[in-house]
């Protein structure tokens, strides 16, 4: 199985690119502090090949559950918005990579976690793990990140610019 890291710019940049295009403005300041060596990992799915593609996810632990579930949200938007381009033909080049989770337990790797996130974009077991100073180190911020997104209905419907 290969591990594949510079998918990581492409996932962040598709995630980046969810905020603006759906104007979900309010999540830009988290994404200003996230740089692609912070997403997940991806590796392939074994020795036999698929097409298209299935790569497992290998999970980051510094993320927490609510993180991870708002990061998947935004590729599933942009995955859907790729397959169902409003106003436009068909997107052209290869469709998003297909990315799965690992059965029970996963894969895991501790990852580069960001500075400065609110704590609740960290996972309470990874964080209690860590030696005080590098806890500190963090600059963790005391107060619970937003994660709500608008309902998925209103975010298919066509955003009309003027």
């Amino acid at each position: 199985m290969l591990l594949l890291k510079p998918f990581c710019a492409q996932l962040r940049d598709g995630r980046v690119w969810v905020v603006i295009e759906f104007k979900l403005n309010r999540h830009k300041r988290l994404f200003a502090l996230l740089r692609p060596i912070h997403m997940s990992g991806d590796e392939t799915d074994g020795p036999v090949k698929t097409h298209p593609p299935t790569f497992r996810i290998v999970e980051a632990r510094w993320q927490s559950l609510a993180f991870k579930t708002f990061l998947r949200t935004l590729d599933a938007l942009y995955r859907e918005r790729w397959a169902h381009p409003v106003g436009d033909r068909a997107t052209p080049g290869n469709p998003p990579r297909t990315r799965v989770e690992w059965p029970e337990s996963g894969r895991a790797e501790d990852g580069v976690a960001p500075v400065g996130l609110w704590k609740n974009c960290y996972d309470k077991k990874w964080l209690e793990s860590l030696r005080s100073h590098v806890r500190e180190s963090l600059q963790i911020i005391d107060a619970d990140y937003d994660f709500t997104l608008p309902d998925p209905q209103a975010l298919r419907k066509p955003i009309i610019t003027q």
